[in-house]
């Protein structure tokens, strides 16, 4: 694991119910980091997507998300990719915990914004 003591605290806000948005800029493991946390949700409904590589999956993503029930994470990947279609819909994706996970602060009032660190 890349930075355990991070993914750990990552997990746990995530597990709480806490929606983030974790952003840092290009090569600080972002992907890594996603790799290791998915080990640490792993009791839970998790529901992932790349929007920069699956945008032709996003319908049907979609359908299926909102249609589970329970504790579910869901994590938007490269969600500066996200189009005009999609942010009308991310609205319906707020009844679950969210993961956004961008280069980028998204300034939304509603999730907390938590920066990878730098590896020293």
């Amino acid at each position: 694991m890349l930075r355990p003591a991070f993914t750990q605290q990552l997990a746990d806000h995530l597990l709480s119910g806490e929606s983030v948005n974790l952003h840092a800029p290009h090569g600080r493991g972002r992907r890594q980091t996603l790799e290791d946390l998915l080990s640490l949700i792993s009791d839970v409904q998790v529901q992932k997507i790349d929007l920069k590589r699956e945008q032709n999956k996003w319908g049907y993503w979609l359908k299926k998300t909102l249609t589970l029930s329970g504790q579910v994470i869901v994590i938007l990947h490269n969600i500066e990719h996200m189009t005009s279609h999609q942010r009308e819909a991310f609205n319906d994706l707020k009844q679950f915990t969210v993961l956004s996970v961008s280069e980028q602060v998204m300034n939304d009032p509603n999730m907390l914004e938590i920066e990878i660190p730098k590896i020293t």
